[in-house]
């Protein structure tokens, strides 16, 4: 157990301070997020589609109103929903599977998983100053934040 500890803290302590700092930020607390959170049929997640994988964004840039930035920031909300909805499922089944015996299967999943996060949470922090557009900059700062 000795090892396992040791080797959780050196990973820890190589993480970049913004990822941690990122990772502790809490997520939405709206009805939107709840929404999300509770089911994929709760409300139209159409538009996720095309902010799912990450920058850069094939969306076009969108003008600079009130009526934008609200629209971003409902979209943001949805997006966390979602993804932890999706999270959820995904350790449900993890769960499932390690009582049934999987265990080492589920241990290096969960390996691989953290792993390919760090890289695309590097690949993201990487390309944000590339954004200047509103919604652009805050659907990337919302996959930095997830993958942290």
């Amino acid at each position: 157990m000795k090892c396992c500890a040791q080797t959780t803290l050196d990973t820890y302590s190589r993480l970049p301070p913004e990822l941690i700092m990122l990772a502790t930020v809490p997520l939405p607390t709206s009805y939107l997020f709840h929404e999300a959170l509770s089911s994929e049929d709760a409300l139209d997640e159409s538009e996720l589609q095309y902010w799912e994988s990450g920058p850069p964004f094939s969306q076009p840039e969108a003008a600079d109103t009130m009526q934008e930035s609200q629209f971003t920031t409902n979209l943001t909300h949805v997006f966390f929903g979602q993804k932890l909805r999706l999270e959820n499922q995904a350790k449900a089944c993890r769960k499932r599977r390690y009582a049934a015996g999987d265990r080492e299967d589920v241990i290096m999943d969960l390996h691989t998983t953290a792993t390919q996060a760090l890289r695309e949470w590097a690949r993201v922090k990487n390309s944000m100053a590339e954004y200047t557009a509103r919604r652009h900059r805050e659907m990337a700062q919302s996959v930095l934040q997830w993958h942290a």
